[in-house]
C-alpha cells in the first residue's frame, strides 16, 4: 500500500476542499491511500514517511501560506531523504493568479521531487471543474507511487 500524503493550509475552507478532492482521487486506485493533514499539525517524518505528496495552498499576498514556507524551511534539513518523491501542488484564491502555485513548485523542484502533474489554481468559490481536476491530480500521484513501488530497488 502506498501512502500519498495531502498536505495543506486552509482558513475558508477552499484549499480543504480541494485537498480533500485529491485524496479521493488518490483514493480511486487500489492499493494506494491518502493521509489529509493541515500543515500546522504536520512533521517532517509525515513527508519522510509517505510515498508522494501534494501541497495546497492559498494565494496570500502572491505566494504560498506562511505556515506552509515554514514547513519547507523545517523540511530543508531531510531534503535528501525526500529527493525523487512524486509531488504536486494545488492553490485557491479570489484571483487568476497563479503565483502561489509557482512558489509551491519551486519549493518541490528544490526538494528534487518529481512533479507528476500540472499544478491546480483554483479562482473563487471552489467549483466542481476545481473539484474534478484536483481529483485527477490525485489519482496522478497515486498512480506514480504505485509505479515507483513496483520497481525493483537497487
Amino acid at each position: 500500500m502506498v501512502e500519498v500524503l495531502v498536505l495543506y493550509y486552509s482558513r475558508t475552507g477552499r484549499t480543504e476542499a480541494l485537498a480533500r478532492a485529491v485524496a479521493e482521487g488518490v483514493e480511486t486506485l487500489e492499493g494506494a491511500s491518502a493521509k489529509v493533514k493541515r500543515v500546522d499539525y504536520a512533521t517532517v517524518n509525515d513527508f519522510i514517511s509517505c510515498d508522494a505528496v501534494a501541497f495546497g495552498s492559498p494565494n496570500y499576498f502572491s505566494y504560498m501560506a506562511g505556515l506552509m514556507k515554514d514547513f519547507f524551511d523545517r523540511a530543508l534539513t531531510i531534503r535528501e531523504r525526500v529527493s525523487g518523491k512524486p509531488g504536486a501542488a494545488f492553490t485557491s484564491g479570489g484571483g487568476s493568479s497563479n503565483s502561489a502555485l509557482l512558489s509551491l513548485e519551486k519549493m518541490i523542484a528544490s526538494f528534487r521531487l518529481e512533479k507528476v502533474a500540472d499544478g491546480v489554481v483554483s479562482q473563487g468559490e471552489t467549483g466542481e471543474e476545481s473539484l474534478k481536476v484536483c481529483k485527477q491530480l490525485g489519482e496522478a500521484l497515486a498512480k506514480r507511487a504505485l509505479e515507483r513501488a513496483e520497481v525493483p530497488k537497487d
